[in-house]
């Protein structure tokens, strides 16, 4: 969607006293609370169709599971592993037994089903510190400049 402030800007636009400086942020803090109106009724609104969508698909699921247990007690009628039908395949595999581990610590004290994991990272926090205090800048980094961030915060 094109915002007719696509080519706005603000270069002839200036402010030379702190009134129009305040009432420009009065102005900013309107649209601020314009936007969360609008998120706010985003959310309910999406909250809404989540809803309608779980209580579709519920009900979908439940049909699909009822004709797949028909299809399942089918293919063990027949006592095949597998069918190929026009619409597709049926089919039932083994499966690997699924261990559960009930006791971490019970385990570990065992002894013998212990693997230790060593995750070596670079601390960019240190790495900070030693450019700045040192100027050096390594291999394998680059540092870009960034400019100053504006920010605003309005009283409540």
């Amino acid at each position: 969607m094109e915002s007719p402030f696509d080519d706005f800007t603000v270069e002839n636009e200036t402010i030379t006293q702190m009134p129009d400086a305040d009432t420009y942020l009065w102005r900013v803090g309107q649209l601020d609370n314009n936007i969360d109106a609008i998120t706010d009724s985003a959310k309910v609104q999406i909250d809404r169709i989540k809803l309608w969508e779980e209580c579709r698909i519920s009900s979908i699921e439940q049909q699909k599971s009822y004709l797949l247990q028909i299809l399942h007690n089918y293919l063990l009628s027949t006592g095949e592993k597998s069918q190929k039908l026009v619409n597709g395949v049926l089919s039932i595999r083994k499966q690997q037994d699924e261990i559960i581990i009930d006791d971490n610590d019970a385990i570990i004290k065992d002894g013998r089903f212990i693997r230790e994991k060593v995750t070596v990272s670079v601390d960019k926090a240190k790495l900070k510190d030693h450019i700045i205090s040192t100027g050096e800048i390594i291999e394998g980094i680059t540092v870009n400049s960034r400019e100053p961030k504006f920010s605003y915060k309005l009283n409540p």
